[in-house]
């Protein structure tokens, strides 16, 4: 089925140039020319995914279409497609459910076509917010029952929007170490709010630094110490989902990270659980997952699905960061 004449257009108004998602552009720091190139590849899937969402209207079309690309680089475009489905959802004239739909579909959330990736999904509603006028962050959002039925994974909304903002605007949000006044747009407690975002920018940074791992600790001991752990974090995170290193400069993370090594190993995690699911564990995911959890990446991924079971509703502190500390506690 090829695209419709709106999807054409649609196309044409709101993806964005593919040189937006150029280290050049960005003026990252690549001293690896295969870390830049490997790690830039993956930007343009997910730019591909969002073009693939954006033009074509029938869902079995578009999760075809991702489904074709590269294996390791699939998550990346489903995030793509994300982001361009809340988008739709939000600035179409009549509300829809594109995202629901394709990602989560169901009284269970798992039989939408693509519920395998339903992790990258809700980072792609992060990216969609931070592109859209406050006052439609809301019609991109899952709603309101999804949400709380899901506390751990609808903090990744949170996380997918601090990425876009290290990515995006890293003179503001990485050089500068910007903090706003507050998240109004997100429930709870802004302090906590911060943190995933942090986690979220942490795992930018992993961009921003193309895989440098001496640039990317220099530059997170720059920022409060009190936001370290949730940088690294985020960078273990990166380090394990995309990878672009070998395995020397992945022990020279996890050294790096000296008391946090738990927080690394907690963000390798939940990589490896967003690649098992999704069915995507590479060479690379394993070598992460020997170094940074001591284990292999199917071993570490049972880590965080045991971790989900029987999780508290929010209270003073939120479910997600029960989550995150049950699997920190792993490996402390």
């Amino acid at each position: 089925m090829t695209a419709t004449l709106m999807g054409s257009l649609r196309k044409l108004l709101v993806t964005p140039a593919t040189r937006e998602i150029t280290f050049e552009t960005r003026g990252f720091e690549a001293l690896n020319a295969g870390a830049r190139a490997k790690l830039e590849h993956s930007a343009l899937q997910f730019l591909v995914g969002f073009e693939f969402a954006v033009e074509h209207r029938e869902q079995t079309e578009i999760v075809t279409r991702l489904g074709a690309l590269e294996r390791e680089y699939q998550g990346f475009a489903y995030e793509g497609a994300a982001m361009a489905l809340a988008l739709r959802d939000a600035l179409s004239p009549v509300p829809g459910a594109r995202l629901t739909e394709i990602f989560l579909k169901g009284p269970g959330y798992d039989d939408g076509p693509g519920s395998r990736h339903v992790f990258m999904a809700y980072l792609g509603v992060g990216f969609a917010i931070a592109r859209l006028p406050r006052p439609l962050w809301h019609r991109a959002l899952p709603d309101a029952r999804r949400l709380a039925d899901h506390p751990a994974l609808s903090w990744l909304v949170v996380d997918g929007y601090g990425f876009h903002q290290a990515f995006f605007h890293h003179a503001k949000w990485v050089d500068s170490h910007y903090v706003p006044r507050g998240y109004p747009w997100w429930p709870g407690d802004p302090a906590y709010t911060q943190r995933v975002v942090d986690q979220g920018i942490g795992r930018g940074m992993w961009f921003v630094c193309g895989g440098d791992v001496e640039r990317l600790l220099a530059r997170i001991a720059g920022f409060d110490p009190a936001r370290h752990s949730d940088l690294l974090c985020g960078a273990g995170l990166a380090a394990t989902y995309a990878g672009a290193v070998d395995a020397d400069q992945l022990e020279a993370l996890r050294r790096g990270a000296g008391p946090y090594a738990a927080e690394i190993a907690q963000g390798a995690v939940f990589a490896l659980r967003a690649r098992q699911v999704a069915g995507l564990i590479t060479d690379h995911n394993e070598i992460a997952a020997q170094i940074f959890c001591g284990m292999t990446a199917e071993e570490s991924a049972q880590i965080a699905a045991k971790s989900v079971i029987d999780l508290p509703p929010d209270g003073a502190v939120p479910a997600y960061e029960v989550f995150r500390r049950r699997i920190q506690q792993h490996f402390r």
